[in-house]
């Protein structure tokens, strides 16, 4: 089976996996140098500030967005696949649209609600953070060329001209965002630099969409041809985009932008800065140990061609305990040389600190790095509305320990609740080692939605998808 699978996995593929990989780590690493100039040009208090009026804004535009463009990618792909140009273009138009409206509601509800929600919530620079995260509410709006050029190229495999937006976007926001520090001095300076790089990275994608436009071989349309093509019913899109964007806003609240909000507005505001930092270096081991996914991955994204239950489970387990154990081997090397790295990127006000974080964080990325593989099988089996009920129950039940834990330790508390929302993710792979046994004598087949049901029993039921 796994020769099978090998098989069915083109050069071509391999090719652009790496590349958009390459893309992501350089990205990854231009990410952190930021962070560290940050550190040196601003306080801990004014990072903070900036970090908080982030994760306010992320917060407000995590329950408005909807998983658009992993859809919209999909189905347009798909589209091209079966040579259905109108449909295509359809779909890049219903994109279009929809990304407006809920961008620009976003902007209206973050200028008219937001300052005085956050001012309520945060005591101590409340009004500051309130205003500047409903400045970043552009953000959205001016993404949307953006998200919409890179959706239609990702569709049509023009990897390339992907990554190089990505890093080129992410280039001007290192610059950006750096001399927005150096000019200000505030957290107004990093705030207003992430907003106009923004603009940046929908001019180079709206450039880069046009050249691959005029590319041999190339279907993508007219942004304007396709803003007025009505072949995709709009409530279609926003039914199949709540359900991925619920899984995915769910993870990013309970990992990034809760922890930060709860630890600024009950701890210590000043240790958001150091959470920021202690949480960069220790997700950097990841991006020395790609080797694993590049692999694992792609072959688990092929799995609609095999028919046998025995393969996706043993493809399944073999990912998540190379992937886990990669990355846990990283941690093992790295964390002996994270005090000297801290010491020569940080300011000495910080050493302590981010070293005692790293500590409680790594075992935290060690136990949720087996975890690499559950998205995947949550897709390809149709399972879908379990995801989105664990997801759900860990929510609630993570933010509630992750108050109590910042309630009784002011400053360390924000970082024993990531962890134990690390621990918690463990229930979904519990939940497919449950339906791996329960169907272990059944078969898989392939849907027509493209999930992968098992049996007879599962063939005729609702696809939780």
């Amino acid at each position: 089976m796994i020769a099978k699978i090998r098989s069915a996995l083109g050069s071509r593929f391999i090719r652009q996996s790496s590349t958009l990989q390459g893309a992501a780590a350089v990205n990854a690493l231009s990410s952190a140098l930021g962070l560290f100039l940050l550190v040196s040009i601003l306080g801990a208090g004014e990072i903070s500030v900036f970090y908080l009026a982030t994760s306010s804004y992320s917060v407000l535009w995590g329950l408005l967005n909807l998983g658009l463009a992993s859809v919209a990618t999909s189905r347009i792909s798909a589209s091209l696949r079966a040579g259905e140009t109108d449909r295509m273009i359809g779909w890049v138009g219903v994109m279009l649209r929809l990304s407006l409206i809920l961008s620009g509601t976003a902007l209206l509800i973050g200028v008219l609600f937001l300052p005085s929600v956050v001012e309520a919530v945060i005591d101590e620079n409340g009004p500051r953070i309130g205003r500047l995260s409903a400045v970043m509410m552009l953000i959205p709006l001016l993404d949307v060329p953006r998200i919409v050029c890179c959706a239609a190229m990702q569709a049509e495999r023009r990897m390339h001209a992907l990554a190089r937006v990505d890093i080129g976007q992410e280039m001007c926001r290192l610059i950006l965002v750096v001399s927005g520090a150096l000019a200000f001095g505030t957290a107004v300076g990093p705030v207003l630099g992430t907003v106009v790089a923004s603009v940046a990275g929908s001019a180079l994608a709206l450039e880069a969409y046009g050249r691959e436009r005029k590319a041999e071989g190339s279907v993508l349309p007219r942004l304007w041809t396709a803003f007025k093509t009505r072949t995709v019913p709009a409530r279609l899109a926003v039914r199949e985009g709540a359900k991925v964007g619920i899984v995915r806003n769910i993870d990013s609240l309970g990992t990034q932008n809760l922890p930060t909000l709860i630890l600024g507005s009950m701890g210590d505001q000043k240790w958001v800065a150091y959470l920021r930092v202690a949480q960069r270096m220790i997700t950097m081991t990841r991006l020395f140990m790609q080797g694993i996914n590049r692999t694992a991955l792609p072959a688990l994204s092929q799995l609609a061609g095999v028919k046998d239950l025995v393969g996706l489970r043993r493809l399944y387990w073999r990912a998540s305990l190379y992937s886990g154990g990669a990355i846990t081997l990283g941690l093992l090397i790295t964390m002996p040389f994270l005090p000297f790295i801290i010491r020569w990127v940080t300011p000495a006000e910080y050493w302590d600190p981010v070293w005692l974080l790293s500590l409680i964080l790594a075992p935290g990325l060690a136990i949720v790095s087996f975890s690499v593989a559950n998205d995947i099988f949550y897709l390809v089996t149709g399972q879908m509305r379990v995801a989105i009920i664990i997801s759900l129950i860990g929510l609630v039940v993570n933010t509630a320990l992750l108050a109590l834990l910042v309630h009784s330790f002011p400053r360390i508390g924000a970082a024993l609740g990531l962890t134990f929302t690390c621990l918690f993710s463990q229930i979904h792979m519990g939940y497919a080692w449950y339906w791996f046994r329960k169907n272990d004598h059944l078969f898989l087949r392939e849907q027509p939605d493209g999930a992968i049901a098992a049996g007879a029993s599962l063939a005729k039921s609702r696809p939780a998808s």
